[in-house]
């Protein structure tokens, strides 16, 4: 009895190292995709630009999603926020919206939370889709999309 007990914990301690170290690989992974892109984006060194953002929760159905903005950078700032849909421009001081670095590093800092394909623009570098989900709880992942890049 000893003995299948001591099987059963020493299973059980391999499976769940197995299980880290897959997750720490595809971790690893994600990171280096994102740090090659990223680089690719530095090098690119584009300063000033236009692209049109979209941010939707990915697991919560009872969510109404806003409205996609057009982001304009100028020097790594943002200097307009405009939504076409709606035929408006948000106010640049109160909004949360991001620059493209500010995404790699949001990629970066959520780099657990990441699920499924992302993916980058061939060019440039810069994240065209990506999302994320917390945990198996609604209303906690969302789903990026950049579009419209000048």
């Amino acid at each position: 009895m000893k003995s299948t007990l001591l099987i059963t914990t020493i299973s059980v301690l391999l499976l769940s190292a197995c299980n880290n170290s897959s997750q720490n690989n595809s971790t690893t992974e994600l990171n280096n995709l994102i740090e090659f892109n990223r680089v690719k984006w530095i090098n690119s060194n584009i300063s000033a630009y236009t692209f049109t953002y979209y941010s939707v929760p990915s697991d919560c159905p009872t969510a109404d999603p806003l409205p996609p903005v057009e982001i304009t950078v100028e020097n790594n700032t943002i200097t307009n926020l405009y939504i076409p849909q709606l035929d408006t421009s948000l106010e640049i001081s109160t909004s949360t919206y991001p620059t493209i670095n500010d995404i790699f590093e949001n990629m970066l800092n959520s780099i657990e939370d990441i699920k499924g394909d992302q993916s980058f623009d061939e060019n440039f570098g810069y994240p065209v889709n990506y999302q994320t989900d917390l945990s198996d709880a609604e209303c906690d992942g969302y789903s990026i999309a950049i579009s419209s890049f000048i």
